[in-house]
């Protein structure tokens, strides 16, 4: 009976074990998941962008899908972590692919925004600024990292997660400002000043998304910066 009982609950305990391991798998599989998606919708994003703005104004209902899509794509960079764990978990098989899909995701936008912008003649350095330098941080260590510095050991801290959010939200905002300033604009109106108010559309969106872009800037260099020391210096050259 001993026996018995002791190889049942011998059983019973592997049973579990092999249920969460499987639990643990299948969060796995979803976060991958999840980073191809965010993946897959860049270009989409990018689409949208191109055919809202045009020269001739802005097809709103298209910012707002786009804008609508990449907050999906941002929020599935938190998800994916909580149910499948870090990049490195070992129930990932494409875990590497976390980072460069978050760089997929905010270089594709940015670029979008860029080049629009550019093409309606009202490209200004309080946007371009930034932006050039979260591209070029993200090309030289965002997509490295991705595959080969997550290989051998490069880290990710924190000052590269606050630069992360950062820039997902200031893009967002830039990408959503079209018809969040309407939704400002229509708050702030009133029998006075109505004809005003929409006759002049208020920056105060697209001003917000470029101060969070700047702060996602400097915590670009910062991070950058440190992730080179940390790794480049002279404990990890022999």
């Amino acid at each position: 009976m001993t026996t018995s009982t002791n190889n049942a609950g011998t059983n019973k305990t592997g049973t579990n074990n092999t249920d969460a391991i499987s639990t643990a798998d299948a969060g796995g599989a979803f976060a991958d998941g999840l980073t191809l998606v965010r993946i897959l919708l860049t270009p989409v994003v990018m689409f949208l962008i191109y055919r809202a703005w045009t020269p001739t104004g802005i097809d709103t209902t298209l910012t707002a899908l786009a804008s609508f899509l990449f907050a999906i794509a941002a929020i599935s960079d938190i998800i994916d972590d909580f149910l499948g764990g870090s990049a490195k978990s070992a129930f990932r098989k494409f875990g590497y692919l976390d980072d460069i899909a978050d760089t997929v995701l905010v270089v594709g936008t940015l670029l979008a925004l860029l080049f629009v912008v550019h093409r309606a003649g009202i490209l200004a350095w309080p946007f371009t600024v930034p932006a050039v330098i979260l591209i070029g941080r993200e090309v030289i260590v965002g997509l490295l990292k991705g595959f080969e510095l997550h290989r051998f050991g490069w880290p990710d801290n924190v000052l590269s997660s606050a630069k992360t959010g950062f820039a997902m939200l200031g893009t967002c905002l830039l990408l959503a400002s079209p018809w969040l300033t309407q939704w400002v604009d229509m708050a702030r109106a009133n029998e006075d000043n109505v004809m005003q108010i929409f006759n002049s559309n208020s920056p105060m969106i697209w001003i917000v998304g470029q101060v969070v872009l700047w702060i996602a800037a400097l915590f670009s260099i910062l991070s950058a910066i440190k992730i080179f020391r940390a790794n480049l210096g002279p404990a990890n050259e022999a």
